[in-house]
């Protein structure tokens, strides 16, 4: 399949199963011969989202030359419109403590969403519905809802993702097991479908009249279980990157599975939701090196755009 934004493979995609997806980040050596974790390449790859998800302009990718710049920045402060982006950069980047209070607990990491985006393009072969940053409200909170509103274009499938960036794994699908109980129920699947067929209607994505006759004519529950994906990312530290030098070596491969059957296990075992059984629920597990690294890493990236 084409990667769309990780065109350099630094992404190894270890497990794929039908309910459970997993991925690590790739090693290389420096010119010294040094271990290298690619942290630069795997953030330039998160980057590289970025104007798709603020415009969702994937429809129209020959934007003109001399437009390209100014697309970037305009992306890149959009985001940091959002109060969340712009709390973290102060924190992370600027070690500002005084905004500390702000910052939610375990906060689910901002750049979560991006992470989510980049996997369902690359990997599922999806194309963005809606730009949730596109239609944010005016005090910079992005449209409420699904962390990732994606479409298969060809197998007519509508994947409502959900994404936390933590520290620790189980925390994460604690929190992905409460927006799963939340939000996939009649109700609020009712006001979500209203929400992207607003949207829809400012939009000139491919096959957009159908979506929005789809959207409109599907009104019971069971139609609309049946015709959504939901992939759940976990984005969290792991120490498999301290422990070996090849991630691709059996004893490596079999202490990745092994953390995931864990977690996997974790997640099923909590999973309380009435409608688990008809519910298609694909996990995201990623674990990286390190989560502060991270995000000061793609904060210092993202803040750069708006004055390139």
């Amino acid at each position: 399949m084409t990667r769309f934004f990780d065109q350099k493979n630094i992404i190894l995609a270890q497990v794929e199963e039908k309910d459970l997806n997993s991925f690590l980040v790739s090693f290389d050596i420096d010119d010294e011969g040094n271990l290298l974790y690619q942290l630069d390449k795997f953030t330039e790859a998160i980057i590289n989202v970025i104007p798709e998800y603020v415009f969702a302009s994937y429809e129209d990718p020959n934007i003109p030359q001399h437009q390209v710049i100014e697309k970037l920045r305009e992306a890149a402060k959009s985001i940091y419109k959002i109060k969340d982006f712009e709390l973290m950069y102060r924190y992370y980047v600027e070690k500002d403590d005084s905004v500390s209070s702000e910052i939610k607990p375990n906060n689910r990491g901002e750049f979560g969403e991006l992470i989510l985006h980049l996997l369902l393009r690359d990997f599922k072969g999806t194309i963005p519905l809606i730009s949730k940053v596109y239609f944010k409200d005016s005090t910079g909170v992005p449209a409420h809802g699904f962390d990732a509103v994606h479409i298969s274009p060809d197998e007519k499938i509508l994947w409502l993702g959900e994404s936390k960036f933590y520290q620790d794994g189980k925390g994460g699908l604690k929190e992905l097991l409460k927006d799963l109980e939340t939000h996939f129920k009649k109700d609020y699947l009712e006001e979500q479908f209203t929400v992207v067929k607003k949207n829809l209607s400012v939009n000139q994505i491919p096959q957009r009249e159908e979506w929005i006759e789809v959207l409109n004519t599907c009104t019971l529950l069971n139609e609309k279980v049946k015709m959504i994906n939901i992939p759940m990312l976990c984005t969290y530290e792991h120490d498999i990157y301290s422990r070996y030098s090849d991630l691709q070596c059996e004893e490596a491969v079999q202490y990745h599975e092994s953390n995931i059957r864990d977690l996997k296990k974790y997640f099923d075992d909590h999973n309380k939701h009435p409608l688990k059984n008809v519910l298609n629920v694909i996990l995201f597990l990623f674990p990286i090196q390190d989560k502060k690294e991270l995000v000061k890493k793609l904060h210092e990236r993202l803040y750069h755009l708006q004055s390139i």
